[in-house]
């Protein structure tokens, strides 16, 4: 076990337990550190075309990181909060999301200046951001009012601030919490990964824009039902371009975790934790499952396994349903109507 894996579990056991504790200044760096390599290691599912795009992490940010184990130092232009989470249910979720830096006047830029890193780990929330390149660090605050954890000159105790609520949370992952302390600089997500148009109804199934732009996936909505349950699922799919997507339901909308050619994509969804569910129509009770033809295609709820593109019947392959677990990409895109 790394050093990193050592001391994050001595220091973070008790508090993801909800006991009250302190962060002694020593181990401040390591634990910022220990959540940065936790968020890279998630975001190792983007391919290179998702980087070149912007979206998944760059290379680049990898090698810094690697440099900066020599000096047990998190990344540079990097601030962190911790705060404790309030809610029914307490699971664990590694959410990254693309900022950029918006001044009046000036275009959006064509690729993140930012990561904002969101750990929720039981009762304990690590939230933080950094910034690419560490030129373009501004100073920032954090609306929930949790102690900074880094950068730091004194122990942190915890549980301090306003408790971080199952309702507050997606905000603070989406990087929504935080405010530049410069005006007129603002601290946002970075818009091409963060916002396509809605999602609608037609014909009995939910249509979403593909990250392409150009085309857009279906899936039942019988899925769309089972988020309200709080029932969570991973499927693929694909556009004409031809490209497949990974997507994940969340309480907030569907998740492109990954786009790329059918072959890696079905890997790593055949890779995913979670339980294989028998059985045809999702939301009809235990034990029940909505089957995906090959190349990732939705069956209807009626159990006909269709192509949305062709009309032309397949084979059915199992939709996974997801542990409480979520690794949610930048690519986050979508939102439920």
């Amino acid at each position: 076990m790394s050093q990193l894996e050592v001391v994050a579990q001595r220091v973070l056991t008790p508090l993801i337990l909800g006991k009250s504790g302190t962060i002694a200044l020593e181990d401040q760096a390591v634990i910022v550190m220990w959540a940065q390599k936790t968020a890279l290691t998630a975001m190792l599912i983007s391919s290179e075309e998702q980087r070149s795009a912007g979206y998944g992490l760059p290379l680049s940010v990898y090698k810094v990181f690697h440099q900066c184990r020599d000096r047990m130092r998190p990344l540079d232009a990097s601030r962190f909060w911790v705060g404790r989470h309030e809610g029914m249910t307490r699971g664990s979720a590694v959410h990254v999301t693309p900022l950029a830096v918006r001044i009046p006047g000036i275009p959006e830029p064509d690729v993140p200046q930012g990561y904002a890193i969101t750990l929720l780990l039981g009762a304990l929330v690590l939230h933080g951001l950094f910034f690419t390149p560490s030129t373009l660090e501004v100073g920032v605050t954090m609306d929930l009012g949790m102690p900074q954890l880094w950068p730091s000159d004194v122990p942190v105790q915890w549980p301090e601030g306003q408790p971080c609520t199952e309702a507050s949370f997606l905000r603070l992952a989406a990087g929504k919490m935080l405010q530049s302390t410069f005006e007129p600089v603002e601290i946002r997500a970075w818009t091409p990964a963060t916002s396509l148009p809605q999602s609608a109804f037609v014909d009995g199934k939910v249509r979403v824009p593909a990250l392409c732009r150009e085309h857009s996936v279906f899936y039942p909505i019988a899925l769309f039902e089972e988020v309200y349950r709080g029932r969570f699922y991973a499927f693929v799919t694909g556009c004409e371009c031809p490209r497949s997507y990974l997507i994940h339901t969340e309480s907030d909308g569907v998740h492109f975790k990954a786009v790329g050619a059918a072959e890696g994509i079905s890997q790593m969804y055949k890779d995913l934790a979670g339980e294989l569910r028998s059985g045809v129509g999702v939301g009809v009770g235990a034990g029940t499952e909505v089957l995906v033809a090959p190349g990732g295609h939705l069956c209807l709820p009626t159990g006909c396994f269709t192509d949305y593109r062709s009309r032309a019947p397949r084979g059915p392959l199992r939709l996974r349903l997801r542990p409480d677990v979520t690794l949610t990409a930048p690519s986050a895109a979508d939102h439920l109507v």
